[in-house]
C-alpha cells in the first residue's frame, strides 16, 4: 500500500482550535516543517518450531528459521529510526525440536522463548496451537518470556491477548495490548497494539488447557473480533491510552463475511457467510480506528487492503509461516503519519544467525538421536496405498493397532494425517526389510498434538458419526470420490460399507461387529485423539458434539492417555504411542509387518444393492458350493489373495484355481454387487477350472447390441458367454455389462455351468 496519509484523532480538537483563533488573529507565517522519523513494524506467524536450520526428521535445511528473522532483523533496525516486531502465533508445535522439548522435557527451557527474547519481540500474541498443553506447561513459556533476569538471553517479550477471557472475571487472562512511545521532535507518538487469539480454540484443544476462559467475552454471542473491539478495546486504546496509531494482530485468517458487531453498527457487504476462524475482514469492514493488522493462522503469504467502515484503506499482512512481514511509518510530531508499502521480506535470501544456532544447538543434538533412534524393522508385504481416506490400507491399520494396543478399547476412530501422498510400503523401498524410527512414524501420523483417549459409545453414535463424515465426500461426474480431510473419521473393529449413492443419513450399511449386525443400544470402548473430544456446543467446527454429545466433561471419557501412568511420561501423543506400540513389538522379537485387518470397509459412489441382489461374495462361495459338492478332496487353498477379506475358505479355494482375480488393486471388494460381465469372467474360468472351458481358437464375435460398453477385461468373459448362454439377454439384445444379478440369476447361471457337458 502505497503513501497513505492519515491524522491522528486527538490531532482533530487542535486544528479546530487554530480555525477558531484564526477568526481573531491574523494568520502566521507558514511553521516550519514537522519533525519526522521511520519506524518500521514487523511480524512473523505461524513459525511452529522453526528454531534451527537443519530438519532432524529428514536432514533438509530450513531455509525459513528464526534464525534467519534473527539476522534480517539486525539488519533492519540499522536502517529504521525505530521498530516494533510481533509473533503473531502457533510456535511451540510443529517441529521434531520444539515436539521433544514439549513432550520430553515439559517445555523445560522452552527453545522457542529463547528465540523470541534473542531476536527482540516486542510481542507476542499466542496461537491456538499454544493451548495445545496443559496450562502449567503453557506457564512455563509464559514465565521464560516475561523473565526479567539473567537467566534467560535477551530481553523480556510482553505475550498479548485480549480475548482470552477468564469466565467469572470477565478479564484477560494475559497482558490485552501493549502501547509503544516514540519521540519524534519532542513529541511521543503512540503506538498500541492489541492481540487476539482464534475464538475457535475450543473446536481444537482440550478444556482442561484453557480451565475457566473462554476466547470471547460472555455478552459476544457471535464471537466475533468486531464486537470485542467495539465494546471493549476501541475506547481504550483510542480515548483512555490516547493512541496515535492501532495495530491489531489476530491469530485468524484475512476472509469471510460479515455479521453484525456492537450495538447494529455492523457494515453488510454480503461477501460470504461469516466463520469465526478467519475473520480479519469481518473485523476492518466493520470497524473503525484500526490502522492495521496482522493476520495469521491460514499459513497465507501476502499483504491485502481492506476497506474499514469509514472507507479507509487498512493494510493486512500475513507472514504465513515463511516471511517476515515489513511496513514502513513515517510519523510526524504533529501527529500525522504515512503507511508506507507493505511487504514479504523472503527469509531464503538472510543468512542464519550465527549466536541464536549457537543457542538452539543443544536442542538439535537432544533431539536428533530421540527421533532417529531404530525402534522396530519393517518387513513383509505391505500395500502402496497412499489415498488414505477413500480406501483402506495397511498404513492406517497400523495406526488403528496402535491406538488398540494402547488403550484395550474395542475399536479405533482415526483421520488420515499422513504426509501427502506417503505410505508405510514406501520405506521399505523395495527391500525385504527396513528400519523404522520415530521420524518415519511422523510422516504418517505428523500431529503430535493429538492425544490419546479412549471412551464409550453407543452403535447409534457410532452409526450417526460415521454418517455425518460422509458429507465430506463428493462423487464426481466421472464416478471417482473426492473430499475428506481432518472431520474425517474412518472406524477399525467393525465391518461396514458406504454407498454415497445412498441419501443423507442412510449411507452407512452393513455395520456388523463380530459378525453379527450392530444395535443402537449396543456400547463399545473407542480408541481416539483428543481432538474429537475438544468440540463442545460453542466449538463443534466437525460437527462431532452435535452428532454424538460426548466431550470432554462427559462420563463417556473413560481413559486418559495424556496423564495414564504408561503414556503420560510422553503426554499421550499419538505419535508417540505409535512409536511406544513399535517398540513393543520389537521387544518381543516381532518385526512390523501388514497388520492382519480386524475388519473391512468400502466407500462407494453408487447405492447399496438391493435386498436380492447379489454381492461379489455370495456369488463366488454359491459358485465354490457348486463346484466342490461332488469332490471328496479338495484342492490346498492358495495364500491369502486378498487384502479386504482374510481366511475365507471359499476365496482361498477359487484364487487358487484361478477362477477369481479381484479388481487388479489386491483387493476383492467382496460387499460389491457383482456385475453380470464379472460374473461371466467368474462362469468361463471356472468352466476352464472343470476342464469345461474354452479350447484352441474359440473366439467369437459379440453380436450384444451394447458390445461396446463391455470392459476389455471382460470381452472374453463375455465371448464365452455368447456361446454357453450362462447369463440370458432379453428381446432388445442388451447384455448390460454393468447389470446386476438377482439370487435367481446366479442361481439359474451356476446351475448352466454345471450342467454343461
Amino acid at each position: 500500500m502505497k503513501g497513505t496519509s492519515r491524522t491522528a484523532r486527538r490531532l482533530t480538537a487542535c486544528v479546530l482550535t487554530g480555525a477558531l483563533a484564526a477568526g481573531f488573529a491574523a494568520v502566521p507565517a507558514l511553521a516550519a516543517e514537522p519533525a519526522s522519523l521511520e519506524i518500521g513494524i514487523y511480524s512473523t506467524t505461524d513459525m511452529h518450531g522453526k528454531c534451527y536450520d537443519l530438519n532432524p526428521i529428514d536432514g533438509k535445511e530450513v531455509k525459513n528459521s528464526y534464525l534467519k528473522v534473527a539476522t534480517a532483523m539486525e539488519e533492519e533496525r540499522a536502517a529504521m529510526d525505530g521498530t516494533i516486531l510481533i509473533d503473531n502465533g502457533d510456535i511451540i508445535q510443529g517441529s521434531s525440536i520444539i515436539s521433544y522439548n514439549m513432550n520430553m522435557e515439559g517445555g523445560k527451557d522452552n527453545p522457542m522463548a529463547i528465540c523470541l527474547r534473542y531476536i527482540g519481540y516486542d510481542a507476542f500474541v499466542p496461537g491456538n496451537h499454544e493451548f495445545n498443553f496443559d496450562m502449567e506447561t503453557q506457564q512455563i513459556f509464559y514465565d521464560m518470556l516475561s523473565d526479567t533476569s539473567s537467566k534467560y538471553p535477551g530481553k523480556p517479550v510482553d505475550a498479548l491477548c485480549a480475548n482470552y477471557i477468564n469466565v467469572a472475571t470477565q478479564e484477560p487472562n494475559l497482558t490485552p495490548y501493549k502501547v509503544m512511545t516514540f519521540d519524534v521532535g519532542g513529541s511521543e507518538f503512540k503506538v498500541g497494539i492489541l492481540g487476539f487469539e482464534n475464538v475457535n480454540v475450543p473446536n481444537w484443544d482440550l478444556p482442561t488447557h484453557y480451565e475457566g476462559s473462554d476466547f470471547v467475552h460472555k455478552d459476544n454471542t457471535e464471537r466475533t473480533y468486531a464486537y470485542e473491539w467495539v465494546n471493549y478495546w476501541q475506547k481504550e486504546l483510542r480515548e483512555k491510552e490516547d493512541c496515535d496509531f492501532v495495530i491489531v494482530a489476530s491469530h485468524s485468517g484475512e476472509d469471510s463475511g460479515l455479521v453484525g458487531a456492537g450495538d447494529g453498527d455492523a457494515v453488510e457487504t454480503g461477501k460470504t457467510d461469516f466463520s469465526p476462524e478467519n475473520q480479519v475482514r469481518h473485523l476492518v469492514e466493520n470497524t473503525t480506528g484500526i490502522d492495521m493488522v496482522i493476520a495469521g493462522h491460514n499459513h497465507k503469504v501476502g499483504v491485502t487492503e481492506m476497506k474499514n467502515a469509514d472507507g479507509q484503506t487498512v493494510p493486512c499482512v500475513n507472514g504465513g509461516t515463511s516471511t517476515l512481514t515489513k511496513t514502513p511509518v513515517t510519523i510526524r510530531s504533529d501527529g500525522t503519519f504515512t503507511i508506507g508499502e507493505s511487504e514479504n521480506l523472503d527469509l531464503t535470501a538472510y543468512e542464519n544467525d550465527a549466536g541464536l544456532k549457537a543457542l538452539m544447538q543443544p536442542y538439535y543434538d537432544r533431539t536428533l538421536p530421540f527421533i532417529t533412534e531404530q525402534i522396530g524393522t519393517l518387513s513383509g508385504d505391505w500395500d502402496d496405498e497412499t489415498d488414505l481416506f477413500h480406501v483402506q490400507s495397511d498404513t492406517m491399520n497400523l495406526v488403528h493397532e496402535a491406538q488398540l494396543w494402547a488403550t484395550g478399547a474395542d475399536l479405533s476412530l482415526a483421520s488420515p494425517v499422513a504426509n501427502k501422498d506417503f505410505c508405510i510400503g514406501q520405506l521399505l523401498d523395495g527391500k525385504d526389510s527396513a528400519p523404522i524410527s520415530l521420524k518415519d512414524c511422523y510422516s504418517f501420523y505428523k500431529y503430535d498434538n493429538n492425544l490419546i483417549y479412549m471412551i464409550q459409545m453407543t452403535g447409534k453414535q457410532i452409526k450417526d458419526w460415521l454418517e455425518d463424515c460422509t458429507k465430506d465426500f463428493t462423487v464426481e461426474a466421472d464416478g471417482t470420490i473426492t473430499g475428506g480431510g481432518f472431520g474425517t473419521d474412518q472406524l477399525y473393529g467393525m465391518d461396514y460399507d458406504i454407498y454415497m449413492g445412498n441419501p443423507e443419513g442412510s449411507r452407512v450399511v452393513n455395520l456388523t461387529y463380530q459378525g453379527k449386525p450392530v444395535t443402537d443400544d449396543q456400547t463399545f470402548k473407542v480408541a481416539l485423539n483428543s481432538y474429537r473430544l475438544s468440540a463442545n456446543a460453542a466449538g463443534d467446527e466437525f460437527g462431532w458434539y452435535a452428532t454424538t454429545g460426548i466431550t470432554m466433561g462427559t462420563d463417556a471419557v473413560l481413559w486418559d492417555g495424556s496423564v495414564s501412568e504408561e503414556f503420560g511420561s510422553i503426554g499421550g501423543s499419538v505419535t508417540l504411542v505409535i512409536a511406544e506400540y513399535i517398540k513393543a513389538m520389537t521387544a518381543e522379537g516381532k518385526d512390523i509387518t501388514p497388520p492382519e485387518a480386524k475388519s473391512h470397509w468400502t466407500l462407494n459412489a453408487g447405492t447399496s444393492p438391493a435386498a436380492d441382489t447379489v454381492t461379489r461374495l455370495q456369488f463366488a462361495e454359491s459358485l465354490y458350493q457348486a463346484m466342490t459338492a461332488d469332490s471328496e478332496t479338495l484342492a490346498a487353498p492358495a495364500d491369502e489373495p486378498f487384502t479386504d477379506i482374510s481366511d475365507n475358505t471359499a476365496i482361498l479355494w477359487l484364487s487358487g484355481q484361478k477362477v477369481i482375480s479381484g479388481d487388479g488393486t489386491g483387493k476383492f471388494n467382496p460387499n460389491a454387487p457383482i456385475t453380470r460381465e464379472q460374473a461371466a469372467v467368474m462362469l468361463m474360468n471356472a468352466a476352464a477350472a472343470l476342464d469345461k472351458g474354452p479350447q484352441g481358437a474359440w473366439a467369437v464375435q459379440i453380436p450384444y447390441a451394447d458390445a461396446s460398453s463391455i470392459s476389455p477385461w471382460a470381452s472374453e468373459g463375455v465371448m464365452w458367454n455368447v456361446i454357453q448362454k450362462y447369463l440370458p439377454v432379453g428381446e432388445d439384445n442388451q447384455f448390460a455389462p454393468q447389470g446386476t444379478l438377482t439370487q435367481a440369476d446366479a442361481d439359474a447361471a451356476i446351475a448352466a455351468l454345471m450342467a454343461q457337458k
